[in-house]
Parts: C-alpha cells; structure tokens; sequence
C-alpha cells in the first residue's frame, strides 16, 4: 500500500523543484527501467530540469527514454585545466568582450618565464544539482559508485525518494512497491496521484514493466488489479512490445564425420536356419512293392 501521507509530501516538493535526477541501480531490472523511464517523461512534461542517470552503460535495453541515460552524474559545471607552476605566473584576470560578449580569461607569466602551453589545456564538465531525486530499486548510495562518490553533498541536500521492493534505510520518502505483479503496476497509482500526465509513451514502458515480470502475464502474481491496470494503459495507447527479445543467433549444427558418406543398405548377416530331421520310417518296402509290417507279424 501507498501512503497517502508519503505521496502529498512529495507532491507538495515537486511543485517546487525545479531540478530533478532519476537514477538506477547498477543492474537495473527491466521492470524498474520501465518505472525510471517513466518519471523522467512524466516530470520532463511538468516543464522540470531533469536527468536520468545509471552507474553502467545500459546495452540493449529498449525503453522510450534509455537513449538519455548518463553515466556521469556531473554536468553543471564547464571545468578547465592545465598545468601550472606557480612560481612562473604573474597574474590571472578576465574580461567580458563588450562587442563579441565573449569571456576572456588572461594569464600571465612572469618574466623570464614560457607562456603557458595550450596544448595542457583540457576542458570538461563537474558539478551537479538536483533538488529532487528518485532512486529507483537502489538500496546503497555506494553501490552508484561515480554517481554518488564526490557528489555526497548533493544527496545530503537533496530531497531523496527511493522506489523499492522493500522499505530502504534511505530517503525522505520510500514506497515499498511489494504487494504487486511489478513496480510497474504500482508506480501508475503514484504517478497519478502526482498528477503526471501519462502518454502512450509511458503506457508502453509500464505496460513492458508489468510483462517482464509476470512473464507475459502468465504468473500466477498477476491479478485482477494488474489487468485492471493493463486496460488503463491499452487506454493509454500502451503498444505490446517485447523488450525482452533478443536477437535469434542461429547455432550451428554438429555433424558426425561419417554424415558426408552415402547411406547404403544395411547389411544383416544372413542366418541359414537347419532343415528339420525327416522322421525314420516304421516299415519297409519289399520286393513287390507291397507294405511289409514290422517284424514279428
């Protein structure tokens, strides 16, 4: 079950937020990639910053918004570097171009010293912010590894919602999703109670969620409620994709090294069977052709 009380705060917080961060787990299960593809449509559609974010690259996995996921938590930030000594630097300034608007940044060297080189220069982006974040099927921080190591502060600050099978030891909010078929099926109550606006695009996600695991509705988990729920999101404009397929690789076949000899007639040994003994005759044929009886008569 959902708490109602759960679900007014986080509706009340995302009204505010205006930077949110959808991120999985390391091995995320389809089931809450249908869920984390869903929010980051439905909180994108509120007009919110948001970003969705995964520790691993995520190969093969074919949800409506998979093609936005980062690996790299930070983007904020245009950082630059280049080695530096501090003995051969003289001053470092910068100034906005009043014609071009463009900033400059000056560095120079004291006398007697090289300019600096421009080939030691590189550019990257750090730094993230997020007021709200949904941690979907993620029970430890640590387990985010690059998402979470250097950006303690962001989780600290932020407003956390976890989304889960059970009930994690994190977050300002958890909804424990167990009681279901899947995330999927429940997560539709939460994004409808967040008034988020749910497209065929969503439907279609939540749909596959739900399918992934029941096994195309085939589990016995599957209920009057999760088809209650499937017709809503046919409603919807849900299509029935298989996310799970994978491409057919065809195998190749053994063949015994005497497949390639032409078959001929077996030959079975030919067992010639004894002819029965002719039983010896009583009597005896005399001279005239006549039956003689057996002797003594």
């Amino acid at each position: 079950m959902i708490a109602l009380e759960q679900l007014s705060s986080l509706k009340d917080y995302l009204k505010t937020a205006e930077t949110v961060a959808v991120i999985v787990g390391p091995k995320p299960t389809d089931d809450q990639l249908a869920v984390a593809s869903a929010l980051y449509q439905g909180v994108a559609a509120l007009g919110k910053e948001v970003g969705l974010y995964a520790p691993k690259d995520l190969l093969n996995r074919h949800f409506t918004a998979i093609k936005n996921v980062s690996t790299k938590l930070g983007k904020q930030n245009l950082v630059i570097d280049f080695d530096y000594n501090e003995n051969a630097v003289d001053k470092v300034s910068y100034h906005i171009g009043e014609e071009s608007g463009k900033f400059y940044l000056t560095i120079k060297p004291k006398k007697g010293y090289q300019p600096l080189d421009k080939s030691t220069i590189n550019f990257s982006y750090a730094g993230a912010d997020a007021e709200l974040v949904f941690l979907v099927g993620v029970y430890d921080l640590e387990s985010l590894n690059q998402l979470y190591f250097g950006y303690e502060n962001l989780y600290s600050s932020a407003f956390i919602v976890t989304l889960h099978t059970f009930k994690p030891e994190l977050g300002n909010v958890q909804f424990d999703l167990s009681g279901t078929s899947s995330m999927s099926e429940s997560v539709v109550d939460i994004l409808e109670g967040l008034e988020i606006p749910l497209n065929a695009d969503i439907a279609t996600d939540l749909l596959a969620g739900i399918e992934s695991m029941t096994h195309n509705l085939q589990s016995r988990t599957a209920t009057a409620e999760t088809f209650t729920v499937i017709a809503k999101l046919l409603q919807l404009g849900a299509r029935r994709v298989n996310h799970l397929e994978q491409p057919r690789v065809d195998q190749p076949q053994l063949v015994s090294p005497s497949a390639n000899k032409p078959h001929s007639p077996r030959q079975h040994p030919v067992v010639k069977k004894p002819r029965p003994a002719m039983p010896e005759r009583a009597y005896k044929v005399g001279k005239a052709g006549k039956r003689a009886g057996r002797s003594g008569k």
